[in-house]
């Protein structure tokens, strides 16, 4: 499929995603959310954006039930859980901006469904409220936690590239990390020289894997800019996706986000 970015680093340029990059999402998303039949999950992105994707196929290939979003379910934050309540869902994908709302009035005899086991956010940096995560958040016993997992990914690597499994309780607020590469792709911090950066030091991100696009419709001279020959494996056809991102290693091997190399701002 080609999938037209959101120009938001940029001009819009359509993306071409082949069968296999497709495939080797679904089946890894369908791992690390631990999809299953019984599954209820809503479809809250519309179809002209990739994180549709990630809510469509797992879904989908795991026999489990896809929930459509209705315009009323965004009325507010009260009506939105309300009908998540009433469908039963167990997983939501919501863009992190629609997160911090919802997180933000919880508490306001608002409350998170019981059904709910799994919520996946993205789209730019996550800022955690303690006090909000520890007393809404974390449901019933040990056992019975709700997860979030924070993503982060291009287009270009077909929807999300890294996860990071968020705990209940986090160390330092405000700092949340995109965590670490999804099992059929990698990742590596490079100078401007292609050169492995230390642990701590600020570099852009590259990927390379299976899941990486074929490349720019109809964009020859920017795919070759953007899709270089990846040096550090040894097939002749593998390539690194140079993302324009900063960001750096932590000590813990998650990566954590800084920002953009050109300095552009999302807004």
């Amino acid at each position: 499929y080609v999938i037209y970015t959101s120009g938001s680093t940029g001009n819009p340029k359509g993306v071409m995603i082949s069968h296999r990059a497709l495939t080797n999402f679904t089946q890894t998303a369908i791992a690390e959310y631990a999809i299953i039949e019984s599954d209820r999950v809503l479809q809250f992105a519309s179809i002209n954006f990739d994180a549709a994707v990630e809510e469509i196929y797992p879904s989908l290939c795991t026999g489990a039930t896809l929930v459509l979003r209705t315009d009323t379910m965004l009325a507010d934050i009260r009506t939105f859980f309300r009908a998540c309540a009433d469908l039963r869902l167990t997983v939501l994908d919501l863009p992190t901006a629609y997160w911090h709302q919802l997180a933000a009035d919880l508490g306001n005899d608002i409350v998170l469904p019981e059904s709910l086991r799994l919520v996946v956010i993205g789209g730019e940096k996550y800022f955690p409220n303690q006090s909000i995560w520890q007393k809404y958040v974390v449901k019933g016993g040990e056992g019975d936690r709700l997860q979030l997992i924070n993503t982060y990914g291009p287009t270009e690597t077909t929807v999300s590239a890294t996860i990071y499994r968020i705990p209940p309780i986090i160390a330092k607020a405000g700092e949340v990390p995109i965590g670490r590469p999804l099992a059929h792709l990698q990742t590596y911090i490079l100078d401007a020289y292609l050169q492995p950066v230390p642990i701590g030091v600020a570099g852009e991100l590259h990927i390379g894997g299976d899941s990486l696009a074929k490349g720019y419709l109809n964009r020859p001279e920017l795919t070759a800019e953007k899709f270089i020959p990846n040096p550090f494996v040894s097939e002749s056809d593998a390539r690194l996706y140079k993302t324009g991102d900063l960001v750096r290693y932590l000590a813990d091997g998650n990566i954590e986000f800084l920002g953009r190399i050109d300095n552009q701002v999302k807004l």
